[in-house]
């Protein structure tokens, strides 16, 4: 690990812990939380190099968590057209100059979270939308489009719980199902990002054995996140986070 310094051991530290603790709490935001954050001081391609492997042990805490409690059949679905997403995700990241990448993290960050905290906000005031109906056709339609935007967003900018969120909450019927099936969905595209990432060079040696050493960390973090989902009220933890989120976008776009 001769490549990073404690201080930069301890913030990844830090980032692994709270994104494991979004992840298995309110299954959205883990990947828009650790990006930006290790960005403030990581190259945009190394911070996303450092997420997938981290987020992959978190997403097998996850699994473990929610064992069961996914939707097989949405998964079904939706997994298929996300494999194609990552691929296409790569190639986006081969062409796009890191100054370029730095300030998309920036501006995705801070759209993610205005969206989220201004949907809670409607639903507070009675004004969200339910869930809407679709014919058998368009149902099967969107489920494709959704899972290819979810896969190529993870694999870009590791935001896919933006889209896949927009996707399942008009879905799931609890939120351990939510969760669940955010989870198991994005520990199947986390798994094929890994090699695609080892592949392109954005995972180093040095990368693995920082992830591999604050494993134990991420772990914790994952079933701290469990015990939040079980315990403590959601919508309060979701609107913090998304805060956080948001400033570290602007900070972002002003480094």
């Amino acid at each position: 690990m001769g490549d990073f310094g404690y201080h930069e051991m301890m913030l990844v530290a830090l980032a692994v812990f709270g994104s494991a603790i979004i992840k298995n709490s309110v299954g959205i935001g883990a990947g828009i939380f650790l990006l930006p954050f290790l960005a403030l001081v990581f190259p945009p391609k190394l911070a996303l190099g450092l997420g997938a492997p981290a987020m992959l042990i978190s997403d097998v805490v996850g699994v473990r968590n929610y064992w069961r409690e996914w939707d097989k059949k949405e998964l079904g679905l939706l997994i298929p057209p996300a494999v194609m997403g990552v691929f296409v995700g790569i190639m986006i990241i081969k062409m796009v100059p890191d100054t370029v990448f730095k300030f998309c993290v920036g501006v995705v960050a801070m759209l993610f979270s205005s969206y989220h905290l201004a949907s809670s906000a409607l639903r507070g005031k009675g004004k969200g939308l339910g869930r809407v109906g679709h014919s058998t056709w368009t149902k099967k339609y969107l489920t494709m489009v959704f899972g290819f935007l979810g896969g190529a967003a993870s694999t870009v900018i590791h935001a896919g719980g933006m889209i896949m969120s927009v996707y399942l909450l008009q879905r799931a019927a609890d939120k351990r199902g939510f969760v669940g099936t955010l989870v198991f969905f994005f520990a199947v595209l986390n798994f094929l990002k890994l090699g695609a990432y080892l592949r392109i060079g954005i995972i180093t040696y040095d990368t693995a054995l920082l992830v591999a050493a604050i494993s134990p960390i991420i772990i914790l973090g994952g079933f701290c996140g469990n015990f939040l989902n079980r315990r403590f009220s959601q919508d309060l933890f979701r609107v913090i986070v998304l805060m956080i989120i948001f400033i570290i976008g602007v900070r972002l776009l002003w480094a």
